[in-house]
């Protein structure tokens, strides 16, 4: 069973690549979100879950 530690940064990894994919589209002319939508359910949750990640100790595997 996966840890805590591996499912954040399972979680970055998807929010970082679904935040570019979206970031490049929409600055390479086709713009079909609003910009605030945009950073909202996007950019920010992509940044919270990196800070989370960054600031989960190493040893944070618990076993249930």
């Amino acid at each position: 069973m996966p840890g805590e530690k591996e499912s954040w940064r399972t979680t970055v990894m998807v929010l970082m690549a679904i935040s570019l994919i979206i970031g490049f589209i929409q600055r390479t002319g086709y713009m079909f979100l609003d910009p605030k939508f945009e950073l909202c359910v996007f950019h920010v949750p992509t940044i919270l879950s990196l800070i989370i990640y960054s600031r989960l100790p190493e040893s944070s595997n618990s076993q249930v």
